[in-house]
């Protein structure tokens, strides 16, 4: 081989070499920034669990008010509703 093949080929190394140094630099700067995008992701889906797990919690609260029966009593008189039993007793 002569000098100036040799030193191609030490140049044609240098270049592959500093392009696949480039590359691999890009892409792990790229999965760095989808790793914190996708932290961040987290972050907010297990808050939005949280606020939801409550919203569900003051829910079932609700439920076991509106099922207690003097809440229902109180929202049909509300709704001008009376038992029969007392309607009867009116029209006497």
């Amino acid at each position: 081989m002569t000098q100036d093949k040799k030193e191609r080929l030490v140049i044609s190394a240098t270049v592959v070499a500093v392009i696949t140094l480039f590359l691999l630099v890009i892409i792990l700067t790229y999965q760095f920034i989808s790793v914190a995008v996708k932290r961040n992701r987290c972050k907010e889906l297990t808050e939005e669990i949280a606020r939801l797990e409550q919203e569900i919690e003051n829910a079932e609260e609700n439920v076991e008010l509106w099922q207690q029966d003097w809440k229902i009593e109180e929202r049909a008189r509300q709704l001008d509703y009376v038992y029969k039993k007392d309607k009867d007793k009116s029209d006497k």
